[in-house]
């Protein structure tokens, strides 16, 4: 009998679908994952759930670990093991959905779902997780050896010449950034390494703007009593707070800022302080010499007075209308730097004198600057008389001394070949009159007569 090759194929294809609707029927009757899944390129078909769990457990788990991400920057290392942020497969989920693949729906839905899935290959991703706040404390364990900050460049007048140390450089690694990148790694589970995302730091301070501190633009110079020797600590102490310092272009300086509070325990002591216009004890007497040298000195260098305020009382050390007096937080010395270049202020204590010198880059060569001052007014003190009759008649005693007052214009002047080209009104000073007190004795003298006898005199 002969049977045809159409007749054998329909045959064939019959025993097919025959055997595939037979181990569906197996399938449907037994608890086993579908044949053709795989859990992340894991075959896992006619397995059991728990056999599943455990191959996949052994599979993945042991590779993470030796799974790491390397970390760099520079000549930097570090790894990142995926065990270190507590990575973890979330194997129970990725089994069960397979699980229920030709589980779901009608006994019709659920036939032909397991001949569908015998036919095409059905791949499940697993499903994971991890602790962001370990990768994030490991960015900023690894913060600490990157970042360090910037170091300026220096400038220190010693014996007569300036030497420059050069600037350095910081640098900061951006957590933020970091953390983001390294989570995009974790996510595809990468290996490959990473360029930490690290920002350079410049400094503030250049040595090339250091460079152009060449010339001297002014200096002055003021006398004290050495012998009182609480003056002139607080003196020394205060100059020595105003020395090697930079000011920018465009920045202003504050003598209170840079000072700060002149309290016994940074060292100052009792000295004499004009209150109330009187002269009495206070701490730190002896900064307003300091203060005014130093005003002196930003005159004499032409940089823009912001702030400055007079004594009410002449002083001994300095021209009216060239003192400045500083006080607590509020009377301050403020100058502004105003050229182009950075400007360097030394100050020195050098026997009864102190002394400042403002260093930078001269705009203003060939011309020389020079204060003037006139008295606009002198007023005239007045004396008041108190009569003592615990003097004798004709005895005075001065118990105030009196001193007038005066009104007091300042000029900055611009002179080149000996001409002045600029004139600058500075301030106009008033400077109190104080009143004298002198005590007038009434108290009577005795005559005491000599009553001699002749003899004494000589009467023969």
């Amino acid at each position: 009998m002969n049977i045809s090759f159409k007749t054998i194929a329909v045959l064939l294809i019959l025993m097919a679908i025959i055997l595939i609707f037979g181990s569906a029927v197996l399938f449907l009757s037994g608890d086993k994952i579908a044949p053709n899944v795989s859990i992340d390129g894991f075959d896992v078909g006619r397995m059991t759930r728990g056999e599943a769990m455990l191959q996949l457990s052994n599979a993945f788990d042991n590779n993470l670990n030796e799974t790491y991400i390397p970390l760099k920057h520079g000549e930097g290392l570090w790894q990142m093991n995926y065990k270190d942020i507590s990575y973890s497969y979330d194997y129970g989920k990725a089994v069960e959905e397979a699980y229920k693949i030709a589980r779901e729906g009608n006994i019709f839905r659920r036939y032909v779902d397991s001949i569908y899935v015998r036919l095409n290959k059905k791949e499940i991703g697993i499903g994971f997780s991890y602790n962001r706040d370990s990768i994030a404390k490991l960015i900023k364990d690894i913060s600490k050896e990157i970042d360090k900050e910037a170091k300026d460049a220096t400038i220190r007048l010693i014996s007569g010449k300036f030497q420059i140390t050069e600037e350095k450089p910081g640098a900061k690694l951006n957590q933020e950034k970091a953390v983001k990148m390294i989570e995009a790694g974790v996510v595809e589970r990468s290996i490959a390494a990473i360029e930490l995302p690290v920002e350079v730091i410049d400094a503030d301070i250049k040595s090339s703007e250091l460079a152009n501190i060449t010339d001297k633009l002014g200096e002055y110079a003021t006398s004290f009593n050495a012998g009182n020797q609480s003056r002139s600590s607080n003196i020394k102490i205060a100059t020595k707070s105003v020395t090697d310092v930079l000011v920018h272009p465009g920045e202003t300086f504050s003598l209170n800022k840079t000072i700060g509070p002149r309290l016994a325990k940074y060292g100052y002591r009792t000295a004499k302080v004009i209150i109330n216009n009187e002269y009495v004890d206070g701490i730190g007497g002896g900064i307003c010499q300091v203060s005014s040298t130093l005003y002196n000195a930003a005159l004499l260098s032409n940089l823009k007075i912001v702030e400055r305020k007079n004594h009410s009382l002449p002083s001994d050390y300095v021209s009216m209308g060239r003192d400045a007096t500083i006080s607590g937080d509020y009377i301050d010395l403020k100058f502004m730097n105003n050229s182009k270049y950075p400007i360097y202020i030394y100050g020195e204590v050098k026997g009864n004198q102190v002394k400042f010198s403002v260093y930078g880059k001269n705009e203003n060569q060939g011309k020389q600057i020079k204060i003037k001052t006139e008295v606009l007014k002198k007023i005239e003190p007045k004396i008041k008389i108190i009569e003592d009759n615990s003097l004798p008649v004709g005895k005075k005693v001065v118990e105030k001394k009196a001193k007038p007052g005066y009104v007091v214009r300042s000029y900055r002047v611009l002179v080149e070949n000996g001409k002045e080209i600029l004139v600058e009104p500075l301030f106009t000073d008033t400077y109190r009159v104080s009143d004298g007190v002198t005590r007038v004795g009434t108290k009577p003298v005795e005559i005491i007569e000599e009553i001699r006898t002749q003899d004494e005199i000589g009467i023969n």
